[in-house]
């Protein structure tokens, strides 16, 4: 708890620093540009990417299939978007390979889905409880036998 607390402290810190350092090499009035279009370019990436995860979601369940790449995709695409909205250098930094997982697990197939990761299933297997004992020659009829009771 004490480092998520540090973390919350640290982080509007650096993003100024950051600010600071990138108006001293570009100017102010880029500066502030920058944090413009970075905030309007995140809330078009969560709208867009939460209205198409929403459609392909209805897609993919209409259809009865599994919809984890669609939240897998959504869910990068949602976070970039957030970070891009912070205003910022290192959270803008940040946002873009988060921003490329997006597009890039966009049209993968996820678990369970054909060409996807293999889901193992609980109750596939069964099974058959007994006793074994190593070294023991002869068997009996009763020995042979599965109690399934």
């Amino acid at each position: 708890m004490p480092l998520i607390r540090i973390l919350l402290l640290l982080i509007p810190l650096i993003e100024l620093a950051g600010l600071i350092l990138l108006g001293q090499a570009i100017g102010v009035g880029f500066t502030l540009l920058w944090v413009l279009v970075s905030g309007l370019l995140g809330v078009a990436v969560i709208q867009r990417q939460g209205w198409g995860m929403l459609q392909r979601l209805q897609m993919q369940m209409a259809e009865n299939r599994a919809p984890f790449s669609i939240l897998k995709s959504g869910m990068w695409g949602v976070l970039a978007g957030v970070l891009l909205l912070i205003p910022g250098v290192v959270t803008d930094v940040l946002a873009v390979p988060a921003l490329i997982l997006a597009l890039r697990n966009r049209n993968r197939p996820g678990p369970g889905e054909p060409g996807g990761p293999t889901v193992w299933k609980r109750g596939e297997h069964h099974v058959i409880e007994g006793e074994w004992e190593a070294g023991r020659k002869e068997s009996s009829d009763s020995d042979q036998r599965i109690n399934r009771d």
